[in-house]
């Protein structure tokens, strides 16, 4: 429900923290890339006469894999993206000993600086730590491009590609961050479509049952009260005959739109079906919820209805400690069919 309702502050909030956990589900990947390129560049540096920090570089494989842990199990955006740099720091720090004490280690930690940030640039959640990611492996090329014994070429040749590499890595990151953002709106989309009922507004009956059960969860956690309202238009079916369903539409417009503006927030409005609907009133006894429902009794005869007036007959039931939710909308249910026995345009409460 969150996902749904929340302002735009806490909507980003949710986005990010969606995101980090999609990303998550691919830190098994990364932690084995990692480790396996931090291997394949020790294997490929020993080809080399005379390495150098070998025992070292050795020891960075298993904290590599332990940074890409902790990415799994992140339980932040922030402490992803810090286990996300801290990886690539080990990464290029693997990269930098092995390019020590070879003829042109520019050029043999340029790879690096064009692979790590181009191929990372997927897994930044936002653009600081992609900064951030992309400082962490270039603190580690910045020596190489202004030591002086480097030749002109080599700097060159490797400023050029590396800013390449950057820019790439640059749009690579906002292209996938607008995939991203699109698809979690159009997630949110078809939620908000399938939670609720697309011509009144109200929660769809799957949508407000489950909202009941976790409300009548917390009631019982708490020891609240928990009522229930089952409305029913009277005489629908007869406005649908007379007027035709246009008509009736608007009515059941009109209705909900009144509920809504009547009701406050916490309270939930459900339409279960046809003409009736469902109000959830967290911390409200019975006789609070029989004056809730007179007053909305009243308030939805203003609904306008072109062939008499809108009255609506409402059966209440207090949720018990031993008993679902269905079996409470079951016995509110059965009031509201005492309500209309008893001459509809009432209020009755549950035996």
């Amino acid at each position: 429900m969150r996902l749904r309702t929340a302002p735009a502050d806490d909507r980003e909030e949710i986005y990010r923290d969606h995101t980090r956990q999609r990303l998550q589900l691919t830190a098994v990947e990364m932690g084995v890339t990692a480790v396996a390129g931090s291997l394949a560049a020790l294997l490929a540096r020993l080809l080399i006469p005379m390495p150098e920090y070998v025992g070292l570089r050795v020891l960075l494989l298993p904290l590599t894999a332990l940074f890409a842990f902790l990415i799994a199990r992140a339980p932040s955006v922030q402490t992803y993206g810090l286990a996300c740099m801290a990886t690539i720091a080990t990464v290029s720090l693997n990269c930098y000993l092995g390019a020590l004490g070879t003829d042109r280690p520019l050029m043999y930690f340029l790879p690096a600086a064009i692979i790590v940030v181009v191929t990372t640039s997927f897994f930044w959640i936002t653009l600081a730590q992609w900064v951030g990611g992309s400082l962490a492996c270039y603190a580690f090329f910045l020596p190489f491009v202004f030591d002086h014994t480097a030749n002109r070429t080599d700097t060159v040749f490797a400023l050029l590609y590396a800013g390449i590499a950057l820019a790439t890595a640059f749009v690579t990151h906002r292209r996938v961050q607008d995939y991203q953002r699109r698809a979690f709106d159009q997630e949110c989309r078809l939620a908000e479509l399938s939670a609720t009922d697309a011509l009144t507004g109200a929660r769809s009956r799957a949508e407000f049952l489950h909202q009941a059960e976790q409300v009548a969860g917390l009631a019982r956690e708490t020891g609240a009260p928990l009522a229930l309202l089952y409305l029913d238009i009277d005489h629908f079916k007869r406005l649908n005959d007379s007027h035709g369903h246009a008509a009736g539409d608007a009515v059941l417009r009109g209705l909900a739109g009144a509920l809504r503006q009547a009701l406050p927030q916490h309270d939930v409005l459900g339409r279960l079906g046809g003409e009736e609907f469902c109000v959830l009133l967290p911390g409200q006894e019975q006789a609070q919820a029989v004056a809730v429902a007179e007053r909305l009794r009243l308030l939805l005869a203003q609904v306008p209805r072109p062939d008499e007036r809108l009255t609506v007959s409402v059966g209440i039931a207090v949720l018990r400690a031993d008993e679902s939710v269905m079996q409470t909308l079951h016995r509110a249910d059965l009031a509201m069919l005492k309500a209309k026995q008893s001459g509809r345009d009432r209020v009755c409460t549950a035996d």
